[in-house]
């Protein structure tokens, strides 16, 4: 028995060792493909556009204001005598507050009120005069002329009473104006002079230009008088909820737009807005700074996780899988707050954007796959899972 040698043609023999040495190898890289096919598939989250309500507050700031605030001064010429409160007290409407010097008004009403006597006394004659020439006048004793004087006299003297009525009046109103009282309950707030000044009634007060001699607050309701910028105008209205927040006492109150003004400042571009707070126990001091939400109505816009939202503030997009790839898609818009943008246009209900670590890697076709921790997105979408054999 033997063996027997068979010679191959060296070209034949060339491409025999050729074959043998690439069909290992050939095998080798399908398994590297496939490895690499699975290792692309990339795993992400998704995210569900929902529909949802959302009533954005409009921010505005501000300073507390008291209900009403009058300064009040003399309203009869001269020294101030008497102050009768200090800054802090509260007072009641009608309380007096203080007193200007009136022994000159005393002297003035006690002179006027015998001047009434005297010419109460001069009419009641008169009076009897002319009836005594009516009689006469009838009897034929007395001249029309005469009657006439009677009647002139009559009423002279009634004129000449009236007008001592009413000097009297005057001086007992002045010296009533002596003592200045409270308009309205309220806190005194500012004290401008001290007892010994004199003081006229243009210098201060009611209806003049001065500083006055106290100032008075009524503060058992207060406002926020904040300014609130134009581009909000018509998401709120006369009557909107709202809520002040007032850093300084670390107290919020509840609120509502109780005044809109009607004037746009033309320098800030904003629009005055006034929200009241009870404040029985005056805890809330007018100058406080002031911050307010106001509550518009709420709309429904469509929600997206914003971690899920991609690129730049000009132009954002994000990622939906399409059978089983990463598919980009542009869209608009708009930051709701920290975890979520409202849509604005690119995505419908529905529609699930990829999210999570590996989004920021994505890119147009690559293949992903859905591991699902959003509770909106537990169930993986059946076409976004790639078919790698």
């Amino acid at each position: 028995m033997y063996f027997r040698t068979m010679r191959l043609p060296a070209r034949a023999a060339g491409l025999f060792i050729a074959g043998a040495l690439l069909l290992p190898l050939a095998g080798c890289g399908e398994e590297e493909q496939a490895e690499t096919a699975a290792e692309e598939a990339i795993g992400v989250f998704a995210s569900m556009v929902t529909r949802q309500e959302l009533a954005e507050p409009v921010t505005g700031t501000g300073t507390i204001a008291a209900h009403k605030t009058t300064v009040l001064g003399p309203r009869v010429d001269g020294i101030i005598e008497e102050i009768m409160v200090r800054v802090g007290d509260r007072v009641t409407a009608g309380q007096p507050l203080f007193r200007t010097r009136d022994a000159e008004w005393k002297l003035k009403v006690a002179e006027l009120e015998n001047h009434v006597r005297l010419a109460s006394a001069e009419a009641q004659n008169a009076q009897k005069g002319f009836a005594r020439a009516e009689e006469l006048h009838g009897k034929g004793f007395v001249s029309n002329g005469k009657l006439d004087d009677a009647r002139a006299a009559r009423d002279a003297a009634n004129a000449r009473l009236g007008m001592a009525k009413a000097q009297l009046a005057t001086a007992q109103q002045m010296l009533e104006d002596c003592v200045v009282t409270a308009p309205f309950n309220g806190v005194i707030t500012k004290r401008d002079v001290d007892e010994g000044k004199f003081m006229a009634t243009r210098m201060g007060g009611m209806g003049g230009d001065g500083g006055g001699v106290l100032q008075i607050m009524k503060i058992d309701i207060v406002a926020a008088i904040v300014n609130v910028p134009e581009i909000y105008l018509s998401k709120f209205k006369v009557g909107s909820k709202g809520k002040v927040f007032l850093d300084g006492i670390d107290k919020s109150y509840d609120s509502y737009v109780a005044i809109l003004n009607d004037r746009i400042d033309p320098v800030t571009r904003s629009v005055e807005v006034r929200l009241p707070i009870l404040n029985k126990d005056y805890e809330v001091k007018p100058g406080l700074f002031a911050r307010a939400e106001i509550y518009p109505e709420a709309r429904e816009v469509l929600a997206l996780d914003r971690a899920a939202l991609l690129g730049s503030e000009a132009k954002r997009h994000v990622f939906v899988a399409e059978n089983g790839r990463a598919k980009r898609i542009d869209v608009t818009a708009r930051q709701i707050d920290a975890t979520r943008v409202e849509v604005l246009s690119g995505l419908k209900e529905g529609d699930k954007a990829l999210s999570g670590p590996n989004a920021a890697l994505l890119i147009d076709g690559m293949a992903v796959r859905i591991e699902g921790s959003d509770e909106q997105a537990l169930a993986s979408d059946a076409a976004a899972q790639p078919n790698v054999k």
